[in-house]
């Protein structure tokens, strides 16, 4: 049997969403043979690395040595706030013009949503990533387009706003995020253009943020709003 420790390695180049669901459902289909100790600390050694809120949230809950069922309330709980989060982030990206980066689920779902007028979304370089959310906002028969990233500022005055997702918000409103992020934080603050981060409950945590090598902090005192579930709160 793998440790998490290889699983989560192998998943280091996905979004926190992406690596949390994958995790819980390995560690759900193999509860029975995994050891709760091991995963907490196996977890613990990859945040300190490449910080995620919701995979500190994760080995918090496992500390309790959680049974299976308890296990998929927990997973019920951070899909119902998942979908607030979107439902209502929605509700401000309707009929607009956008800009963002990367790749990130919870954009997607909130772009799915919204049937935004156009997406326009940075290459993200080194990795690529923008090309992925293009791809698969394109399928869903909403208007996208790759940009390169030195673009940003030209593309970033035919819009209406920027938004960005998060892998993890401290207790001060610090961002970590892809790296270009704060590039596009402070050219809506040279633009007026609202710079939105959408993130739901368990992206927030109380880590000091670091930059990372493809990895860094948006200060908060650039970011217009955050927006979460309005019910706010988890179970953690």
């Amino acid at each position: 049997m793998r440790r998490v420790s290889d699983f989560l390695y192998r998943m280091n180049v996905e979004g926190s969403q992406e690596v949390q669901e994958s995790l819980l459902d390995f560690i759900e289909k193999n509860h029975e043979k995994l050891l709760p100790n091991e995963i907490v600390k196996d977890i613990r050694n990859f945040c300190a690395r490449k910080p995620m809120a919701v995979l500190e949230k994760v080995a918090s809950f496992l500390e309790k040595n959680p049974s299976k069922e308890e296990l998929k309330k927990f997973r019920m709980s951070i899909k119902a706030s998942f979908n607030r989060t979107v439902e209502y982030a929605a509700s401000f990206f309707k009929s607009k013009k956008i800009l963002t980066l990367s790749n990130s689920k919870t954009l997607f779902q909130v772009f799915l949503k919204a049937k935004p007028l156009f997406v326009f979304v940075l290459e993200s370089r080194p990795g690529g990533e923008g090309k992925v959310l293009v791809q698969s906002l394109q399928k869903e028969g909403i208007r996208a387009e790759v940009i390169d990233d030195l673009l940003a500022y030209k593309i970033l005055k035919k819009v209406d706003l920027c938004a960005v997702g998060a892998d993890y918000v401290d207790e001060s409103g610090n961002v970590l995020n892809k790296i270009g992020s704060s590039v596009l934080a402070v050219l809506c603050r040279e633009l007026k253009k609202p710079f939105l981060v959408i993130a739901d409950p368990y992206k927030f945590g109380s880590r000091a943020l670091e930059d990372t090598d493809v990895f860094e902090v948006v200060p908060s005192y650039l970011i217009t709003a955050i927006i979460t579930d309005p019910e706010g709160g988890t179970t953690c």
